[in-house]
Order: C-alpha cells, then structure tokens, then sequence
C-alpha cells in the first residue's frame, strides 16, 4: 500500500465492493484531499471518514482536546470554557465518543 491507499474498502452499502479488502477496485480520486473512488458503484470517500472527527466543523485540535478532557472525567462546563465552544457541542462530542468506544 502507498501513500494514497485507502484505509478501508467501499463504505456503501449496497456495493457489491462493500467492506472487500480488494484495492484493485479502488482508485484514487484526488490525491490533494485524499478522496477515493469506488470503480464498481462509484461512491467517493475521504481518507479519514471513518475517524471521530469526520464531519465535524471544528479544528482538530480543539476536538482532541476535548475529547483527552472528556476521558480525563471534567465537567462539560469546564471543558468548554477551556475549548471555546458551547457545552452542547461537548455533549455532542461526547455522545459520538461513547458511540465509538
């Protein structure tokens, strides 16, 4: 595997390609974003759409942050008066972190 492998197969469902170790059915659809193509159904991906942070539209750092403060047991008031964003963010953080884990 290269610099531009996927991590995973095809993350759709319905593709015959779903979760198949074949790399040979996936391409790389732009190397700048780390996008991958699906060449059976194709669906694109990003490289990192199965980490904890995907979607979010926050910076990575305040998230990781959060997220070392979240397992360290604070408050989720005092996590986000340290992070810079609302506790209901915190709490939607840490509902997708018990998802996860």
């Amino acid at each position: 595997m290269n610099e531009y492998s996927p991590k995973s197969a095809c993350p759709n469902k319905i593709c015959i390609n779903y979760k198949s170790a074949d790399d040979s059915k996936i391409a790389v659809h732009d190397k700048k974003t780390k996008r991958f193509r699906c060449r059976v159904c194709g669906k694109t991906w990003t490289a990192h759409y199965e980490e904890f942070h995907y979607g979010l539209r926050s910076e990575n750092i305040k998230i990781n942050r959060a997220t070392e403060m979240i397992k360290a047991g604070l408050s989720i008031r005092q996590i986000a008066k340290f992070v810079k964003v609302s506790p209901s963010t915190i709490l939607r953080w840490k509902k997708r972190l018990k998802a996860i884990n």
